[in-house]
Formats: structure tokens, sequence, C-alpha cells
């Protein structure tokens, strides 16, 4: 399931909206629900029975590299009767009909029909053992555009709002483009380390960028990047306690998965982070790739502290900033 979910995120970086266009979308009202939320348009009874239940299993499967169970998404089922203009502003919506007349199954995506930035799933069956079968043969397709339809609107909104100044002097320093949002700041800013962070009240989100020689394909190994990170952190990130720094936590074991992103070599990282010498902890997500101006390898890492709250949409507001990760091109 580990390896599904992250093969899922790739499929939702590869998906291509098909947004309505800009004169119509202008005029519709902005988006209900809270993020993380899919709105189930599907009688109760069909709910109940085995297409619903497939259809909560894919939506509720937890969230893997996180320190307590989150589902991926949170649906909420209403009936067909009950599918008023009050809900046709959800931001996410899967809406299932099962009629015998139709002639073929079907499933679509449109974007942006009651309300902007809006995704609409249409899944139609002949039959309930029909249904069955879309929603197994479409389990990634509909994580993928959910994931994406969450990220793209996180992206959107930091484009709008975003940190010019850290951005500039980031892509100075480092080489690096990242879309960051408002209120991140420099913590700490050396020569292949840099430290940028958020940090709202009871709330720390984090992003590291580091970078280290490529040697050979040994570089790009679950081992020596995690060698790699817990030797940055134990260098640049301190705890409170006096000796304390930050690591990897190894009782629970990173997820590691490369595969090529923008026709880069990319290798991942998601796990748990804590503090050796402390009681502090929370999750981590990775990217490192060669720079092919340079040869050497950048690491871009989000991390979240909540001790207190839910880290899912924590994390993935991170994640929206992790995966606009790119190098800035060589002048002529």
């Amino acid at each position: 399931m580990k390896l599904k979910y992250i093969l899922i995120l790739i499929i939702a970086s590869s998906l291509i909206s098909c947004n309505s266009k800009k004169t119509k979308t202008t005029l519709l009202p902005g988006v209900s629900g809270k993020a993380g939320e899919v709105l189930v348009v599907m009688d109760k009874t069909d709910w109940n029975s085995n297409a619903g239940n497939f259809l909560k299993d894919i939506l509720l499967q937890d969230v893997p590299g996180l320190p307590q169970s989150e589902p991926i998404f949170n649906p909420i089922n209403i009936s067909t009767k009950a599918f008023s203009e009050l809900f046709r502003i959800h931001r996410n919506i899967i809406i299932t009909d099962i009629n015998s007349e139709y002639r073929n199954n079907s499933f679509a995506v449109k974007y942006d029909i009651w309300a902007q930035p809006q995704m609409v799933i249409y899944i139609n069956a002949k039959s309930k053992n029909d249904l069955n079968s879309l929603l197994s043969e479409n389990e990634s397709k509909i994580l993928g555009l959910l994931f994406k339809a969450e990220r793209d609107r996180l992206m959107n909104n930091y484009r709008k709002y975003s940190e010019k100044k850290v951005i500039s002097r980031l892509e100075q320093k480092m080489g690096v483009n990242l879309t960051i949002p408002k209120g991140y700041t420099f913590d700490m800013d050396t020569t292949d380390f840099i430290w940028i962070s958020h940090e709202p009240p009871e709330v720390s989100q984090g992003i590291f960028i580091y970078r280290f020689p490529f040697i050979d394909d040994s570089t790009f190994t679950q081992k020596y990047l995690i060698e790699k990170r817990n030797e940055f952190m134990k260098m640049y990130v301190s705890g409170e306690s006096p000796g304390s720094y930050m690591t990897t936590e190894n009782m629970f074991p990173a997820i590691f998965k490369s595969y090529n992103w923008n026709k880069e070599y990319t290798a991942e990282l998601r796990g748990l982070w804590k503090v050796e010498g402390d009681f502090m902890g929370g999750p981590f997500v990775s990217l490192s790739r060669v720079n092919p101006y340079d040869n050497m390898v950048y690491t871009v890492e989000v991390y979240v502290y909540a001790p207190r709250y839910d880290k899912r949409n924590y994390m993935r507001q991170l994640e929206a900033i992790l995966y606009s990760f790119e190098f800035k091109k060589a002048e002529n």
C-alpha cells in the first residue's frame, strides 16, 4: 500500500487539468469544504453495499509516513436527491449512478462546473457489479485526481501570495526554484545548507535545502541518503536541550522510492524525524536530484512539528511546495 501511495502521487503530478474557460470560471463562486474532504453522491443503499465499502476503503486508507493513523481523504456521503445547490459548490465531488439503461459504463472528470477551483468525477455503471469493477479499475486514478486537485489549489494560492524575497534569495544562493508562500523566513543560511520555516502558534513547518557531491549510483540509495541527512541534521539542526539534534527515526523505516520527474532522476524519502536527546518528532518528505549544472546532489526536505494536531494537511501544504522543486536554468 505504501508503494501504491507513492505511485499515485507520481500519477497525480502527471495528470493534466482540463479547466473550463476563464470567462466562465470568473462568474462561478468559490468552492466550499475543508481540505481533504470528498463529497460522494451515492444513494445510502449503495453507500452501505460492497461498492460503497470499496470506495470508503480507497478514501480512508492511512496516509503513510505519519506518526499516527490519518485517512488520505475524508468522505462525506449524501444521496442523489439531497444533492442540492448547497452541496454542488463542494471542492471535490464523486457522483455515482447505477442505471441498467446505460449503453456503456463510463468514468469521466470535469472541472469548475458549479464552483471554482472544483473537480467532479462521474462514475456511471449499468449494475452494482459494474460499479465495483469501475472503482477497482480506477482506484489509482481517483486518488491521483484528488491529490492533484488539492495540490493545484494550494499551488495557485502560493503563486498569488508568494514570499518573493525568500524565493529570490534561495535561487541566488542555491540555484533552486521553489514556490514558497507568505510567512516563511530564513532560520539558517550557509554555503551548503539552508533552513526556512513558518512558525504559527504550536506548529512548525520547515524546509531544508542542502547539497553534497554526487559520487556514483550508490549515492541514490536509501542508506546513503539517510546517512547524508543525519550528517546535515546533526551539524545544523539543534534541539532545545544541550547536545540534542535532529536525526532520522529508525524504529519506523523511511519509505524510499526513485522515479523520473520532469525527465530528472529523483529519489524520494518519506519517514519520521526525531530529536536525539529530546522528545520532539514528526514526519518528513524529501526529494533528491542531481543538478546538471554542477553535478551536485540537491535535497529539498519538508517537515512538520505539530504535537497536538493531526499532520496530514500540514504535510500536504508543504508537499505542494516540495513538488515545485526545480533547478534554475543556467544563463547563456
